[in-house]
């Protein structure tokens, strides 16, 4: 049974946000994120920083971006989108999209063409179009 560790997530977080380092990020790249533990179904980082892959989908301003985390855990479910990359099949979870601050933001591990972004960004759309429901 896994059991959120609150306690050290919250020891991890006052680190990161007491840190002063310039990112550079940009729309396409993948990069580690320390997503924490949440509550409920929202997705956690794994290991001792809370961390998970994720595809940087927009760059807001010099501090925010927008996120899309990544799992090896492919579902068939709406939200879970497949994802070649690295010549594995992973899944882009968006159902768990989310703005996060530029401070959680970590290592940068790889990137995807325009092309790929842009249909990513199409899903994306497609999974939030709240009109007409």
């Amino acid at each position: 049974m896994y059991i959120k560790d609150f306690d050290n997530w919250n020891i991890v977080k006052k680190r990161i946000q007491g840190e002063e380092r310039e990112v550079n990020i940009r729309k396409g790249e993948i990069r580690w994120v320390s997503f924490g533990v949440n509550v409920g179904s929202e997705i956690d980082g794994k290991g001792i920083s809370f961390t998970r892959p994720a595809l940087i989908l927009h760059v807001i301003g010099a501090h925010l971006a927008l996120v899309v985390p990544m799992s090896t855990k492919l579902k068939n479910v709406t939200g879970y989108v497949s994802f070649e990359w690295k010549g594995k099949i992973t899944a882009l979870c968006l159902q768990q999209m989310r703005v996060v601050s530029q401070k959680r933001v970590l290592d940068r591990i790889g990137k995807i063409s325009e092309r790929k972004l842009a249909i990513y960004k199409r899903q994306v759309a497609s999974f939030y179009a709240l009109t007409n429901q």
